[in-house]
This record gives C-alpha cells, structure tokens and sequence, in this order.
C-alpha cells in the first residue's frame, strides 16, 4: 500500500476539528449553561449526564454494527459525515437554546435534547474516527495521523472554545443569547469541515468478505482484551481534562473572582497543547504509543497535584503548571486515538472477526461515559458540597470546586497509568498480527 499523502491526512483531520467545535462547546460549558445559564440544579444534571450514557451503552454498539454494514459508492464510512453533519449540529443548536418552560418542562427539554445530541454525535463522530482504521495499517502512519487529528481536535479547537467562547457570549446582553449565537457560529463551521473531510478522505483497506451479526457484538468488544483497557484508559482520560475544563469557569468566577481569567488561561495553553502535538510523533517513534501514554499520564497527575498548592494570588505558577501539565496530556489525547486502530487488527487476529465500527463504536461510549461521568461526578460533589449558582460560596463548596479543578484530574490520571500496565501490543507483536493476517 502506498504511504498516505499529507494533503489527505491534512483533509482528514479536518474533520476532528469540525467534530470538536461541537463536543468541546458541550464539554466546557454546557454544564455551566443548565446551571447558570438556563435554570436546572446541579444534581438534575448529574443525573442527566448519566442517563444519556445508560441509553448510549445501546446506541452505541447498534451504530458501529450499522456503519460496518453500510455499503454506498462512498465507502462504508464516509456518506455519515456528509448527511450527518447538519442533524449533528442542529441537536447542538437545540442543547443551547433557552425555551420559556417551566421548571419540571425545562429538565424534560435538556434530557430529550442533550440525548439526540449523543445520538447525533455517535452517528457521526463512530464513523469518522473508524475511517483511520481504513487509510492505512502502517502503526506509525496512524500514529501521524493521530497527531494531525489531535492538533486541530485539542489546539485548534480548544483554543477557539476555551479562549473566544467566553468574550463572545459577553458581547450580547445576556449569556442565553451568547451561547446560542455561538453554538450557530461554531455549527456552521463544524457542517463546512466534516464535508472537506468527507470529499478528501478515502477508505483504503479493503474490508473482509466474512461479515458479523448482530448477535457478535459483544464477544468483538469483551475477547478483545486490548481494547477493553485501551478505551478503560480513554475513559480516565477522558475524565481528566473534561472535569478541568467543566470546573474551570466555576473556579475563575467564584474563587479567582474574574470569570474572564478563563480566556487567559487557555491562551496559556495554547502554546503548551501545539508544542505536545509536534513532539509526540517522535516520541512514539522512539518510545512506542503506550510508554508516551503511560508516563504522560504521571506527569498529568504530578502537575495537577501541584497546582493544588499553589496560594490563589500565584497566577504565574498557577498558569504555569496548567501549562506543563496540558502539554503532558496532549500525548496522552495523541497516543489514545493512535492505539486504537491497531486494536482492531488485534481483535481479527485473535478472534477471526474483523470489524471497524464495533471498537470504535465501544471507544465512542467510553470517551462518552468518561465525559458523562466525569461531568455527573463534578456536579453531584457541587451540588452535595451545597454550590447555588450567582451567589457567594460556602467554604464547603469552594473546597469542591478547588478538588474537581486540581485532585480529581490527578486521581484519574494514576488510575489511567495503572490501566496501561495491562496494554500488551507493542511494536514486535503488532508486526506479526500483520504478518499473520496477511497470510490468512
């Protein structure tokens, strides 16, 4: 097979960023939104965040079987990016605008609403990420093509949501009409770029003849031990840096006392997430994917534990340790993504069952789970620690907050290290999966 040209990479990786625009809005702030914004307690949205995932452990699954079954002159992968990008961010549309309901109707509104969405976004976000598998089996082609998707999904479009989002809602009079005129902005862009990756990537592994059935799902998913603790650790990662950024406006507005700190803060890492993502490439080229996740996950928690300790009046060292520790995690978010497609020749391998969308399928509704999970833990401890939006904190809540910004991410990154001790596909037996495969 021909090596990938970078311009396709390039187009590829797109749409990570299109994907992104639409996930990061709804990880950064749609908790903030419900709470503060559009009127719903903290523990009704803990228990949102759940929900959505219990139907997702359904969805999910179905989706990666349907994906491995399409067949159209696009490809089995590509036609959901072109037809899908619209209902995608029509749903986001919906997350964030502001019906006049009453209380009982408004909680109703966001669980219908903030479901579709999840639903949207596995119909979409599962088959992109499943064409990775298909542009190449080179384990370090992957590996270039994971740091193209995770510069444009974590330094680009973090840096468009977590420095421009705050500013621009601030321009409108209210925050309700800024959060939704942004999620229209940040909308449009996502349709426009899922379509270039849609006309500029290709599908060229030939899938097998032999096809799955409905009732294969879960022994694809529970005999593929690799991937079980790979998407473990996507989970705990998830978790990381979606708990971090879920807390961090609470944490600049109600302990720092300036709401727009936020904007500073990411523009700080910035710089940390670009150098992360032109790093790792060479150092998984050295080191291999699992040892630079590994121990990026230790300094994570290092980092963050520090800042922990750090008097509130330090912002240098306060911004600096966020900077260290989000350049850490871009190697973390890189190398995940970049395992992930070599669990699938490992699934074949060990079980004679190929199937792209299935582990990705089960990636999605891990890194689904750790975001629902992460966010539903965030505003339970707010909600049991007594948090009341627009008002001044009890020391109860204000310790809350300060463990869900710094010991909590820590915590999840020890775990995620632990996770990794038990991911058995290196280099050499990678090369004899292949070797074996072909062969059949």
């Amino acid at each position: 097979m021909k090596p990938l040209k970078q311009s396709n990479i390039f187009a590829y990786s797109l749409g990570d960023l299109g994907m992104n625009l639409n996930f990061q809005l709804i990880g950064f702030y749609l908790a903030y939104f419900y709470t503060d914004v559009f009127g719903i307690s903290a523990a009704h949205v803990a228990g949102l965040f759940l929900a959505a995932r219990i139907w997702d452990a359904f969805n999910d699954p179905i989706m990666g079987f349907i994906a491995d079954h399409t067949k159209s002159k696009w490809g089995r992968f590509r036609p959901y990016l072109l037809f899908g990008a619209i209902p995608l961010n029509l749903a986001l549309l919906a997350c964030f605008y502001t019906p006049d309901l009453s209380d009982s109707a408004k909680i109703a509104y966001a669980y219908i609403t903030y479901i579709i969405h999840g639903m949207c976004f596995t119909s979409v976000g599962l088959p992109y990420s499943s064409i990775s598998a298909v542009m190449t089996q080179d384990q370090q082609e992957r590996a270039v093509i994971s740091s193209y998707r995770m510069f444009f999904a974590v330094v680009i479009a973090l840096g468009v949501i977590g420095i421009g989002v705050k500013p621009f809602v601030n321009q409108f009079s209210t925050e309700q009409e800024g959060f939704f005129i942004a999620a229209c902005v940040l909308g449009a862009t996502s349709v426009i770029l899922l379509w270039i990756s849609f006309f500029f990537s290709r599908e060229r592994v030939e899938p097998p003849k032999e096809k799955y059935k409905l009732k294969d799902i879960l022994p694809i998913i529970f005999k593929n031990d690799a991937l079980l603790v790979l998407a473990a650790a996507m989970l705990l990662n998830t978790g990381v840096w979606v708990t971090g950024n879920a807390v961090a406006l609470y944490y600049f507005k109600y302990i720092l006392g300036d709401a727009n700190l936020q904007s500073t803060f990411f523009m700080v890492m910035l710089p940390a997430n670009l150098l992360g993502a032109l790093i790792t490439p060479q150092l998984t080229k050295r080191f291999g994917k699992r040892s630079v996740f590994m121990y990026a996950s230790i300094a994570v928690a290092l980092f963050s534990l520090g800042r922990h300790f750090v008097p509130d009046t330090n912002l240098f060292m306060i911004f600096a340790l966020s900077a260290l520790s989000s350049f850490f995690m871009m190697f973390c978010s890189i190398t995940q993504w970049g395992m992930l497609p070599d669990t699938v020749e490992y699934g074949h391998w060990k079980t004679g069952v190929r199937s792209e969308g299935i582990p990705f399928a089960f990636f999605s509704f891990m890194q689904k789970s750790g975001m629902a999970l992460a966010g539903s833990i965030a505003a339970f401890v707010m909600y049991q620690t007594g948090y009341e939006a627009n008002t001044e904190l009890s020391s109860a809540a204000e310790t809350g907050i300060r463990c869900l910004f710094n010991i909590i991410p820590a915590i999840y990154s020890i775990i995620c290290f632990v996770a990794l001790i038990f991911y058995k596909i290196d280099g050499e037996l990678f090369n004899k999966i292949i070797k074996d495969l072909k062969q059949d």
